[in-house]
């Protein structure tokens, strides 16, 4: 077709033989490509993939900090849970009742660390600051009302 709309003989063989060597190249079997997975991206981890540009291998990065093991429940004991306590004033035997989704010993430090930094944030604080009572030990003080159905993060 080419040679009858009068195209020269010189550009037709240099159009065949480029046709054929590109037929030859994909005509070979390429082996897969192997993966090789990386957790973590810094610069060390970057001069390391470097040396796999060359190669038929891909590279790809993940993170352990997934959101499947973050709602996992592996790990999750009973032994500090989660749900309504109750902290009892040691002074004036009122009380203050709340509700966490996370471990009911860490609100208490928290509860504890505004009474030390003099931070109201909390009504437990607040009537300890305001009236000068007495706050006593995790053990004598707080008390697990009713646990919650929460996931252990």
């Amino acid at each position: 077709m080419a040679k009858s709309n009068g195209s020269p003989e010189d550009k037709i063989t240099k159009l065949k033989t480029h046709l054929a060597t590109k037929a030859k190249k994909t005509e070979q079997p390429t082996s897969p490509k192997k993966w090789v997975t990386f957790t973590h991206f810094s610069p060390a981890v970057r001069k390391v993939t470097n040396i796999f540009k060359r190669s038929n291998t891909g590279k790809a990065f993940r993170t352990t900090n997934t959101i499947f093991k973050q709602l996992s429940l592996e790990g999750c004991t009973n032994k500090d849970p989660s749900g309504i306590y109750k902290i009892k004033c040691n002074t004036c035997n009122k009380a203050y009742v709340g509700q966490n989704g996370r471990a009911i010993s860490v609100r208490y430090r928290e509860h504890i660390r505004y009474i030390r930094t003099n931070n109201p944030q909390s009504a437990y604080a607040t009537n300890i600051l305001k009236n000068r009572h007495e706050f006593g030990a995790q053990n004598e003080t707080l008390q697990l009302i009713k646990t919650c159905a929460k996931v252990c993060v």
